[in-house]
């Protein structure tokens, strides 16, 4: 085993969450508050090592050039505060990176139903590597916002980053994917900003109704214009439609920020929290919200629920 120091979480995305150099770090079992540097932060010699058919084989390399391709663009992303003028190719680095980063993690391996002798998981972890890249089409497709905190709060970092959960039942955490409906992802990028990525059918219905919503607004007031009495409840649907999916739509359809509220922040913070395994990393020192979701769910000091399905010949985490 090499005796190099491997992240689960990549130094450059931990760097963006530091200050002065060091990033603070909630010991989700302890509630023990230190402050390494990035470099030290969700890592252990030889973590992205694996002996496969008698070889050894060092995926760090691998992770590394997805790592390489992904960072400037998610620096420039974070600097800008804006998805505008991402190209097809810095979408397709970056949903590379996102399919990669869902089942490198310690907690993905420490939580699997059946989990193997970590030996034996090189095998799945070669699966799944291959099968990332089917993955990221489902996350390139997607469409994408950019949620920006303009107020004082800020993201937390979990040492499991990349999250999910259903739009309409948040609660319900069972079968969650890139590839099923109704399953939207997050990823933080920094304490200000963080991707937002719902499926395909629902960022869908949110333009379509948007639009027909537009539609018939115009097509109301032309009628009111040319005299035609009646129409004022369709306007009022109308209008509470666009009022209500506007932010969204501009941001799916146009890349402007997603001005993050206080509830998406608390959503947010609280699955970074729920999908960890060990740490929540901040650039402030208060963990007071942290604290508060794992002493009311202490079960979410375990490693989260995991699971490798197998597709035809794809492997899908889950």
């Amino acid at each position: 085993m090499s005796v190099q120091n491997q992240h689960w979480v990549p130094r450059f995305l931990i760097k963006n969450f530091a200050r002065a150099g060091r990033v603070y770090c909630l010991d989700i079992h302890t509630d023990e508050v230190t402050w390494p540097p990035p470099k030290h932060a969700a890592s252990e010699h030889g973590f992205n090592d694996f002996h496969i058919g008698g070889k050894l084989i060092w995926f760090e390399a691998k992770l590394q050039k997805i790592e390489t391709k992904a960072a400037p663009i998610i620096k420039r992303v974070v600097e800008e505060r804006s998805l505008t003028g991402l190209s097809a190719t810095d979408r397709r680095h970056i949903a590379n990176f996102l399919a990669a980063q869902s089942f490198r993690t310690k907690a993905f391996y420490e939580g699997m139903a059946n989990k193997p002798p970590r030996d034996d998981f090189g095998t799945t972890f070669n699966h799944l590597w291959h099968s990332s890249f089917f993955a990221a089409d489902e996350i390139a497709l997607r469409h994408w916002a950019l949620m920006v905190i303009e107020t004082d709060e800020v993201f937390y970092l979990g040492d499991n980053p990349v999250v999910l959960q259903r739009t309409r039942n948040p609660k319900d955490g069972t079968d969650l994917g890139f590839d099923v409906e109704g399953v939207e992802a997050f990823l933080p990028l920094s304490p200000k900003c963080a991707l937002y990525m719902p499926c395909r059918a629902t960022s869908r219905e949110i333009i379509e109704r948007y639009d027909a919503a537009m539609a018939l607004h115009q097509a109301v007031r032309l009628a009111v214009l040319r005299g035609i009495v009646g129409g004022g409840g369709e306007l009022r649907a109308a209008q509470t439609t666009i009022r209500r999916s506007h932010r969204l739509y501009q941001a799916f359809t146009t890349s402007v920020p997603l001005t993050a509220e206080p509830a998406n922040v608390e959503n947010l913070n609280y699955l970074q929290c729920s999908w960890s395994h060990g740490a929540i990393y901040s650039n402030r020192k208060d963990f007071a919200f942290a604290r508060r979701v794992f002493r009311e769910n202490p079960q979410y000091r375990g490693a989260p629920r995991t699971s490798v399905i197998e597709k035809g010949r794809i492997f899908v985490a889950g």
